[in-house]
C-alpha cells in the first residue's frame, strides 16, 4: 500500500530505543508490527507525518510502499508494517500535491485539517506566512494566500465531495504573494480577503 514516511536529514528514524537508517529504494524490514511499539511506521496521509517530523527543519519526506504485516491503531493515519520501501523523495510542492490527492481520494475522512510550523491545512481559509510553507484551504469557496515561495492548495468541495483542486506556488505563474485566491470555474482567481 502507498504510504508516506518522514525522516531526519540523514534518513534516520527512531525505532524503539534505537535508530533505523533508511536507504531510498532498499526495503527495510522488521520482525513484527504493532503501532507505536514495533515495526516500521508510516502514514497514509502525508501531513500526518508532520506530527512526528516537522516541516522546515531539514527533515525529509518520502512516498513509500508498505507491505508484509500491516497494523493500524486509529492514531491519525499511522500504520506499522514489517516491510517498508522508500520510493520517492518529496519536496514541499510534492508534499502539498500528495496532501491534496489524499483529500480527493478520501473526501469524507476526518482528520485532514493540520496546523503546525510552516503548515496550515484548514477548512475554508488558510495562509502560508513563510517561504517554503504549505497552506491548503478546503471548502465550498476556499481562500488561500502565502508569501513568495509558499505552496498553496485550493480544494473545492460540494456536499462532502471534492469537485476541483489546484496546486499553486506564490510568486510563480501569475500567483501573487500575499494575495487571496479562490477557484472560479476551475481557475484560481484573486479575491479581496
Amino acid at each position: 500500500m502507498r504510504v508516506y514516511k518522514a525522516t531526519n536529514a540523514d534518513m534516520d528514524c527512531t525505532m524503539g530505543s534505537g535508530r533505523y537508517h533508511y536507504v531510498l529504494g532498499v526495503p527495510a524490514t522488521a520482525g513484527n508490527s504493532k503501532c507505536g511499539r514495533a515495526g516500521l511506521h508510516a502514514c497514509e496521509y502525508v501531513l500526518d507525518c508532520t506530527g512526528y517530523y516537522g516541516l522546515g527543519v531539514s527533515n525529509r519526506f518520502f512516498v513509500a510502499e508498505a507491505s508484509g504485516d500491516i497494523a493500524e491503531d486509529g492514531e491519525n493515519t499511522r500504520i506499522a508494517c514489517t516491510e517498508l520501501t522508500l520510493v520517492q523523495e518529496l519536496d514541499i510542492r510534492g508534499i502539498t500535491a500528495h496532501a491534496i490527492m489524499y483529500m480527493a481520494e478520501h473526501p469524507r475522512r476526518e482528520g485532514w485539517e493540520k496546523e503546525g510550523f510552516l503548515l496550515e491545512a484548514k477548512r475554508d481559509r488558510a495562509e502560508a506566512r513563510h517561504s517554503g510553507a504549505i497552506a491548503i484551504a478546503r471548502g465550498e469557496r476556499p481562500l488561500v494566500r502565502g508569501t513568495e515561495g509558499a505552496c498553496l492548495g485550493l480544494v473545492q468541495e460540494e456536499n462532502g465531495e471534492i469537485t476541483d483542486a489546484r496546486l499553486l506556488t506564490a510568486g510563480r505563474r501569475g500567483i501573487k504573494p500575499h494575495t487571496w485566491y479562490t477557484l472560479a470555474d476551475g481557475i484560481p482567481r484573486e479575491v479581496s480577503g
